[in-house]
């Protein structure tokens, strides 16, 4: 116990030789929980200072790997920087992802192979062991792995449990001293722009990703049991965290004043909406209620068929962005606009509504439950509603 009390405090030392680290933690971290990462991070400093891999020289780089644990807006986000990376590279590309993310990722053009690894530290509603994690990871064999999030959790597992010449990423959320690479991070920058820094470690050239980027890059599953018609809009309910979501009566109240003017399909799971819920948009003139019927490739295919699209601060607003479909984004308070936005391709693309509150912080709270939710609460079904009228007023698909 004495040796080990001495080994922690001659590492505790090194703080003061050590760079400042820019940290990126969410509001809703605890202050107890931020001491615990910094002071692992102090460890882990002293010891793999000297053992960071620094032999590797580009040229030998074949193979690349990019890991992206967490959610459908993250990996949507960085889709169109991934199709840059191998359209202009010779490098093998190799995408891990979650259980949820693999629907999508697995019809991906553009990449060579996609492996999965449920992290349980971004598991939403299910239980994930952390025994199969490792055997996941176990399966990763790679030249160059590149984890996005910048995460002292995803690199510790990520250092000991897969096989890699070079491990590269983020030091924003702890566990910088075990990555061979520390990439700098733009902390005002999108998301879109995660693999950036990628780009400059690996020689290749920058490309706007409007460029190179098409709607049809993102697959989908074809729904043929239905007959679409030529202009119709789609509606989201869902979103991730309860704090991000809007009352369903309000998307009810929006459907009763825009379906009078286009057909309206309504998408979701069954758990964003009540049995009660679901029958009352059932019942609606000019509504089509999906909720709960298609998968994700499925609603993908749904959406690229329509014209217009609403919802919420959720993956699949990401994915009517990439779709580049105009859109209504019902942005929370709980993230930075600046980071988490939709991305737009053209002006007017998306139309953000996005009301500033005192509890935002400007980067964003952070909570992923709110119990007054107040962000959302001052978005009108009425300020909604009108703000479609007026788009179709003025497109020639006003029906």
């Amino acid at each position: 116990m004495r040796r080990l009390l001495t080994l922690i405090n001659y590492h505790l030392q090194i703080l003061d030789s050590m760079t400042e680290i820019n940290y990126k933690f969410s509001p809703n971290v605890s202050p107890q929980k931020i001491r615990v990462i910094k002071t692992a991070d102090k460890i882990l400093s002293g010891l793999f200072k000297k053992t960071k891999n620094t032999t590797t020289p580009i040229q030998a780089i074949k193979e690349v790997t990019i890991v992206q644990f967490a959610h459908i807006g993250d990996l949507i986000l960085m889709l169109p920087a991934l199709k840059k990376l191998k359209a202009i590279s010779h490098y093998k590309i190799n995408l891990v992802v979650n259980s949820q993310n693999f629907a999508i990722a697995s019809k991906l053009k553009f990449v060579d192979s996609v492996a999965v690894a449920d992290a349980p530290w971004f598991a939403r509603g299910k239980k994930v062991s952390v025994l199969n994690f490792i055997k996941q990871l176990r399966k990763i064999d790679t030249d160059l792995i590149f984890d996005i999030r910048g995460d002292l959790r995803n690199n510790l597992f990520i250092k000991f449990f897969t096989r890699h010449k070079v491990f590269t990423g983020y030091d924003v959320g702890g566990g910088g001293a075990l990555l061979d690479e520390v990439f700098p991070f733009d902390h005002n920058g999108h998301g879109t722009g995660f693999l950036d820094p990628l780009f400059e470690y690996l020689h290749l050239p920058h490309i706007d990703i409007s460029a190179c980027w098409d709607a049809d890059d993102l697959a989908c599953e074809a729904v043929r049991n239905h007959n679409f018609p030529a202009n119709f809009m789609v509606m989201h309910l869902g979103a991730g965290a309860q704090s991000r979501r809007w009352p369903v009566q309000n998307f009810i109240e929006t459907l009763k004043v825009v379906s009078a003017d286009i057909p309206v399909y309504v998408l979701g799971t069954k758990e964003d909406a009540t049995a009660e819920e679901i029958q009352t948009i059932s019942m609606m003139p000019n509504v089509v209620n999906c909720i709960g019927a298609y998968s994700i490739p499925q609603s993908i295919f749904i959406l690229k068929k329509s014209i217009l699209f609403m919802g919420l601060e959720s993956g699949f607003s990401h994915i009517a962005s990439m779709l580049r479909k105009k859109s209504f984004i019902l942005f929370s308070g709980t993230s930075n606009l600046n980071v988490w936005k939709p991305y737009s391709f053209s002006e007017g693309q998306v139309t953000l509504l996005n009301h500033v509150v005192p509890c935002n912080q400007v980067t964003g709270c952070g909570k992923f439950v709110c119990e007054d939710n107040i962000c959302l609460k001052h978005i009108s079904p009425f300020e909604v509603s009108r703000l479609i009228q007026l788009y179709l007023q003025n497109t020639a698909f006003f029906v």
